[in-house]
């Protein structure tokens, strides 16, 4: 994103944002289970609908957005069917959390999103 320069582009943000949330759907459809599949669309209804808040109100609403999918993914496999590879939470947790930690970081500095 920093070498695109789009990194100060609000819709950058929530493009990631969408695309990190539909990729446990993704898996859920190629497993087949369609309680997982309604289950982690909803889930991931509930990411988009944060990444479009933030967009339109508050980007720290994306740095909590990303941070909580980070969350998800330590937490996902305990709670609910997890239809995600093994190695996908913790790979998914490491790429939440920088692009948290860019965005916030961002934003103190008082860099505001176009």
């Amino acid at each position: 994103m920093a070498i695109s320069g789009v990194m100060n582009q609000r819709g950058t943000w929530v493009t990631a944002m969408v695309a990190i949330a539909s990729f446990y759907v993704v898996f859920a459809i190629q497993t087949g289970g369609s309680l997982e599949i309604v289950v982690h669309t909803g889930l991931a209804a509930g990411f988009v609908a944060l990444a479009i808040i933030g967009a339109r109100t508050s980007s720290w609403i994306l740095v909590a957005a990303l941070l909580g999918h980070g969350v998800f993914d330590v937490f996902a496999g305990s709670v609910i069917a997890n239809p995600a590879p093994g190695w996908w939470g913790p790979f998914c947790l490491g790429i939440d959390v920088v692009l948290a930690l860019a965005l916030g970081a961002m934003l103190w500095r008082g860099r505001t999103l176009d």
